[in-house]
């Protein structure tokens, strides 16, 4: 292993460099939002500017698609040098580094609103570390299952308690359930097994608080699941990816000869007769609006 214990998500130009495109119906995933956005909101010009904060935010790649909306744009990671290439993008905007959790407590005890939340591939990590934390030492749990579920449920009220009225969470959120995700599952697991119901825990934790919050009224939720696929340019880009993108260079996985004889052999079988690797993917579109109004579903001529 040459590459530092995550460094994929620490450094911005490593992680451009090992991610894939993910296409979803013939749209890449930034696509897909700004596709999703325009149905909302019609083309950014003809909407009123949005108070927007995006989780998790990255770079900022999938911020270009929030930020045309934005009277204000606040973005926030737990790598400063993601945030540092966010301001590059962004340098108008407001940048904070910090952890989810502790950003989303801040800003409800601050009172703060925003229209337009967006979180897109990284909820599932703050969710999971309400549990255990992974270090390049190893998995240690943090708490309990019933405490770690009572801290993620508490993070995702507050995350609500953000949104203004007729604000929206909008969200991708990985399918475990992929052939993709099954083998990262796997390789995980023989360091340390995932709480709950496995790889998909923190899916169902996110998706029962969300109904749950629909059925009390906070608003309406709508989620969307996408097949598709992840394309790298060739044998080795596939293996790069699964190396530092999923196993995030941990020595005791990427350092093992079996384990990278079971991804190359998982590659392999995906290989195109071009030399691209299409790896099997999906994603859950989630978009969680304040608004109560039910008159919004009928046609227009019955309302």
């Amino acid at each position: 292993m040459n590459e530092p214990f995550n460094i994929g998500y620490a450094d911005a130009h490593v992680y451009e460099d090992m991610l894939p495109p993910h296409y979803y119906q013939g749209r890449e995933d930034v696509d897909l939002i700004r596709d999703h956005l325009r149905d909302i909101y019609r083309e950014p010009h003809q909407h009123k500017r949005l108070r927007v904060l995006d989780l998790g935010c990255g770079p900022g790649r999938v911020t270009t698609a929030l930020a045309p909306y934005a009277r204000t744009l606040l973005g926030t990671d737990k790598s400063a040098g993601m945030i540092a290439q966010f301001r590059v993008h962004f340098p108008d905007a407001h940048a904070e580094h910090a952890d989810t959790e502790t950003v989303v407590h801040q800003l409800a005890d601050q009172r703060r609103r925003f229209d337009l939340i967006g979180s897109f591939w990284s909820m599932s990590y703050p969710l999971l570390e309400c549990f255990e934390t992974t270090t390049a030492d190893g998995v240690t749990t943090t708490h309990t299952l019933d405490t770690g579920t009572r801290r993620a449920h508490t993070l995702l009220t507050r995350l609500l308690d953000l949104l203004a009225p007729d604000g929206r969470l909008v969200m991708l959120f990985f399918d475990a359930t992929t052939a993709e995700q099954r083998l990262v599952t796997r390789l995980w697991e023989r360091v340390h097994p995932f709480p709950g119901t496995g790889r998909d825990f923190t899916w169902n934790l996110l998706l029962h608080h969300l109904q749950h919050a629909e059925a009390e009224g906070r608003g309406q939720l709508t989620t969307r699941r996408l097949p598709g696929v992840a394309v790298a340019a060739n044998r080795e880009a596939a293996l790069q990816w699964f190396r530092i993108g999923h196993l995030n260079s941990y020595p005791a996985l990427v350092d093992e000869p079996d384990i990278i004889d079971e991804i190359t052999k998982f590659v392999r079988s995906h290989q195109h007769r071009d030399g691209r690797v299409l790896i099997p993917s999906g994603v859950h579109l989630i978009d969680f609006h304040t608004s109560t109004d039910r008159s919004d579903h009928l046609p227009d001529e019955l309302r």
